[in-house]
């Protein structure tokens, strides 16, 4: 039994690499007997099985982009399973990314199952025993829905922004490593969160829902990240990126923000990382 579950991870993984390989049309010939082999992968009990599965789907979603859709419903029940499956952590970050890239691919038709999709999420932050690695990119994912779905956010965002908030209050040692390491990460998730959640609101006309409390607790944010001596670039350009769009989403209103001392400083900093010279 085990010999063959380990065969049936290896050929997942040789399946994720000829759909990265092959054209969409290749693909699309095939598409419905991969995935209905995938998922029955997925009702096997084992771990490794399942990470080569759900990163073989991701492949697929990729490659399929909006024609994905169609295999969401059978779909749906592993992924949700997945995000609940707290031990099998390496499996549950696989699966948080394959909800972002799933996001990104069928755009306003997860709406359809984001309220599993959102609770499971939610439940991944809040749970105490989870691997710590696994939040940073629920955090993000939060982003890719929002983007998705638009002025559909709406139930999720007072949720969202409150785990946010939480999020950047979080503080650690100066003099451990992994925890600063950390601590970058949660803050890249949480960016893009922001990022996701304007952009989205915005292109759906409902920016409104976003209040001057909600943009306060953004730029608390970023004048702590301006204020830290070491920067990681990835964040220090997000921040960047965050600025960005608070001035285009608010247009005057975010004025008296960008006059803020942080601002230029931020800017200034990321331009001279930008310059090799």
């Amino acid at each position: 039994k085990e010999k063959k579950e380990g065969v049936q991870g290896l050929l997942c993984g040789l399946v994720q690499v000829l759909v990265l390989k092959l054209e969409l049309e290749d693909v699309e010939v095939h598409a419905d007997r991969i995935m209905t082999c995938l998922l029955q992968v997925l009702q096997i009990k084992n771990a490794t099985c399942h990470q080569e599965a759900f990163s073989s789907i991701s492949a697929v979603c990729d490659k399929m982009d909006a024609k994905f859709n169609k295999y969401m419903p059978a779909l749906n029940t592993f992924l949700i399973g997945a995000l609940r499956n707290y031990e099998s952590f390496h499996v549950c970050a696989i699966v948080v990314g394959l909800v972002g890239d799933i996001s990104r691919s069928i755009e306003s038709d997860i709406l359809l199952y984001c309220n599993e999709i959102m609770t499971a999420l939610v439940e991944l932050l809040q749970n105490k025993v989870l691997h710590r690695s696994v939040k940073p990119p629920v955090l993000s994912c939060f982003g890719d829905i929002a983007m998705a779905i638009g002025g559909s956010f709406e139930p999720f965002l007072k949720m969202t922004l409150y785990m946010l908030v939480s999020a950047s209050d979080i503080q650690v040692p100066h003099d451990d490593e992994e925890l600063i390491e950390y601590l970058q990460s949660l803050r890249e998730g949480i960016l893009e969160a922001y990022t996701g959640i304007i952009q989205g609101l915005k292109d759906g006309g409902r920016i409104n829902l976003i209040t001057p409390k909600d943009v306060e607790n953004m730029v608390v944010l970023l004048e702590k990240i301006a204020s830290e001596v070491d920067k990681d670039e990835e964040v220090l350009n997000k921040s960047v990126g965050l600025l960005g769009d608070l001035a285009s989403a608010f247009g005057q209103h975010a004025k008296v923000i960008l006059q803020r001392p942080f601002v230029e400083s931020l800017l200034k900093e990321a331009s001279n990382s930008e310059d090799p010279g």
